[in-house]
């Protein structure tokens, strides 16, 4: 027996330990593997076919697309769920048309989910697949599931939707949050519904927020539209901030005044200024020059500061030479 099928066989083992170990390492193998694992998938007697349909989903080789297909209408219900969640993770359009049909499947609930504690279903595993796809084309029956008596369900629909983020889903959403009272989904949808750009978004949290039953939901609707004004707000700079601006332009002048001075002393020298009087002259003149510009300026700052506003005098009452 191969290393592969000895793999396989461990998948349906009692140690939870070794079934891992052994799912990581088919899917370190990847394509070489997948071949064996479809011929295991198709076989009925084989135990392990649940962790089969999850390992090609994790290792993503187009050739299970079809296997997994035929595997939604598998007799055990836990190969449907796994192999619904697969073909989510394969991404192949091809899957989307039966991912729908599975949206309706009756089977029974499989057990609760260990994070949330929801029923774990066909219907919420294809409904994840689909949101994983971005299939537009699957909206309106998940529109249908919004109203599903399975928290699950419901809950895997709304991130679906929040997935494929498209007006029409975002419309489908706005829609079935006057009716979902658990606030957790609740939460969800409004969360997923404030994530979609537009005036429109707006206008329904207002909605929401003035007169929705729950009060968890008018909260939250209240709090994202706070959220939403304090972006959307411009900020305008502090007046410390305007007045540390002009410091730069000073530091560039201070910087081009020493370094020119620096360059007519080095001239200055360099002209042996003891025996030469033009260049101490030019020199002297430099100087001046920089001086009485740099006075000029700093005259100039001085006087476009504003200053404080004087209160105006009122006028007086006249008196009676003046009346005259």
């Amino acid at each position: 027996m191969d290393i592969i099928a000895r793999l396989i066989e461990q998948l349906a083992s009692e140690d939870e330990l070794v079934r891992v170990q052994a799912g990581e390492f088919l899917i370190q193998m990847g394509s070489a593997a997948v071949r064996p694992l479809i011929e295991a998938l198709q076989n009925p007697r084989c135990p392990a076919r649940p962790l089969i349909a999850a390992t090609l989903g994790q290792i993503g080789d187009k050739r299970a697309v079809e296997p997994l297909i035929h595997a939604l209408k598998d007799p055990d219900k836990l190969v449907r769920y796994h192999a619904a969640l697969a073909l989510g993770k394969l991404k192949d359009r091809r899957a989307v048309k039966p991912l729908i049909y599975a949206l309706f499947d009756e089977m029974p609930p499989i057990g609760p989910d260990p994070l949330t504690g929801d029923l774990m279903t066909i219907r919420a595993a294809a409904a994840q697949a689909l949101g994983e796809l971005k299939a537009e084309e699957a909206i309106p029956a998940l529109k249908v599931l919004l109203t599903d008596e399975s928290r699950g369900v419901r809950r895997s629909v709304i991130q679906a939707l929040g997935k494929i983020m498209t007006r029409e889903a975002i419309e489908a959403l706005k829609e079935a949050v006057w009716k979902e009272r658990d606030e957790a989904l609740l939460e969800l949808m409004i969360r997923t519904i404030a994530r979609f750009p537009s005036h429109q978004t707006l206008e329904t949290l207002h909605q929401i927020a003035q007169s929705h039953a729950e009060e968890k939901g008018r909260q939250l609707a209240q709090a994202y539209l706070r959220e939403a004004e304090l972006i959307s707000k411009p900020q305008t700079p502090s007046p410390q901030k305007q007045q540390k601006q002009p410091t730069k332009p000073r530091r560039l002048i201070w910087l081009l005044s020493g370094a020119i001075l620096a360059i007519l002393f080095a001239c200055f020298f360099r002209l042996n200024w003891k025996q030469n009087r033009y260049a101490m002259t030019a020199v002297a003149g430099s100087i001046a020059a920089i001086a009485f510009g740099l006075w000029k300026h700093y005259r100039k700052k001085r006087s476009d500061q504003p200053f404080p506003s004087e209160p105006q005098l009122q006028p007086s009452a006249p008196s009676r030479k003046e009346a005259t």
